[in-house]
């Protein structure tokens, strides 16, 4: 394994032979401690030109000069631009670096009296420095990669919008083909393919970021129900389950909530559960509280407790978060009861 690379710049050849004996054999996340010594800041210089690759200074202040440490310092931070190694002051002189204003001035990952100093303390403060220069590192090479998924999270939204347009004269035509004089067949197949248009389109706005655009500020519960029914009809008829929905009393005639909206959260909450369903029945049910809040659950009748945990469940997840926070609202996953709530603020038409 390639070691951790640590220089040890110190005038005291004894320090040396103390820091050889403290780290002989030691390995972390099983990679071994490589040490290389440096008796002054010239040779310090030197090394650093040689081993680009080092991770960790254990670094004296009092040398060739008084505070030629920090002069080290200024070095690796400002002429080789290096803000990922880690550097650690050992120094035996504290009055020549006091401790605050060293750490203020200067950009120094620990401080260390050599008066005070033992081999678990010196120990502990280099596996948190190669901790540090870990984490650093792993975040410089994710960086790119962050970078490329959010390019690539802008080509599908600006594909959903595209095929969402190309989609929607589609819709239009199956909605004017269910208005002819055809026979019983031919109307249940356009039936049949007009859902399953709207749940293509209900699924390609998921990969939209932007919200739902609305028509109106109010909803029709029953309705939008009814039409959810209708979305997962073909698929409810070809696996045998059904969708029991209940509207509770307290819920009124209207929700001062756009159709879109409300649309997008049944929908996106019934994709959810499906993904668990297992040809089980699903049931919905609506009810509104008197602190003016809609609470929507979706499950299933089994009481199936287990949720999905695949990428597109994950997904589906994010999205419905999302659009309740819109809505000022959060959304639960029950495990007990296998429930999917969303507990949606609303107030009286």
């Amino acid at each position: 394994m390639t070691p951790w690379k640590i220089l040890v710049v110190d005038d005291e050849e004894g320090i040396h032979g103390i820091t050889r004996m403290i780290f002989r054999d030691y390995e972390f996340e099983q990679r071994p401690i490589e040490l290389i010594s440096a008796m002054s800041g010239k040779e310090a210089r030197a090394q650093l030109q040689q081993h680009p690759d080092i991770v960790l200074v254990l670094l004296d202040v009092v040398m060739e000069t008084e505070n030629e440490g920090l002069q080290l310092v200024d070095y690796i931070r400002n002429d080789l631009v290096n803000k990922d190694m880690r550097i650690i002051l050992r120094t035996g002189h504290p009055g020549y670096a006091p401790e605050a204003q060293v750490i203020i001035q200067y950009d120094i990952n620990d401080y260390l009296s050599k008066a005070e100093l033992s081999a678990s303390r010196l120990l502990t403060s280099v596996v948190v420095a190669l901790r540090s220069w870990r984490d650093i590192r792993q975040a410089h090479e994710a960086a790119p990669l962050q970078e490329d998924e959010s390019q690539q999270v802008e080509l599908m939204q600006a594909l959903a919008v595209q095929v969402q347009q190309q989609l929607s004269p589609v819709l239009r035509n199956s909605q004017r083909l269910m208005q002819l004089d055809l026979n019983p067949v031919a109307r249940d197949l356009i039936a049949t393919l007009h859902s399953q248009h709207l749940r293509l389109d209900h699924t390609i706005a998921l990969l939209n970021s932007t919200v739902p655009v609305s028509s109106s500020q109010v909803s029709s519960p029953q309705q939008c129900l009814d039409q959810l029914l209708q979305i997962f009809l073909p698929q409810s008829r070809a696996e045998g389950w059904l969708i029991d929905y209940r509207i509770d009393s307290s819920v009124p005639e209207t929700l001062p909530l756009a159709t879109e909206h409300l649309m997008s959260v049944l929908v996106s909450c019934t994709e959810l559960v499906l993904l668990q369903s297992g040809g089980h029945d699903l049931k919905i049910s609506l009810i509104c509280t008197a602190e003016q809040s809609l609470i929507i659950q979706t499950g299933l009748s089994s009481g199936q407790p287990v949720f999905d945990h695949s990428s597109w469940a994950q997904y589906l997840r994010l999205k419905l978060e999302q659009q309740c926070r819109y809505l000022n609202g959060t959304m639960t996953e029950i495990d007990e009861g296998g429930v999917i709530e969303c507990n949606l603020v609303i107030k009286a038409v």
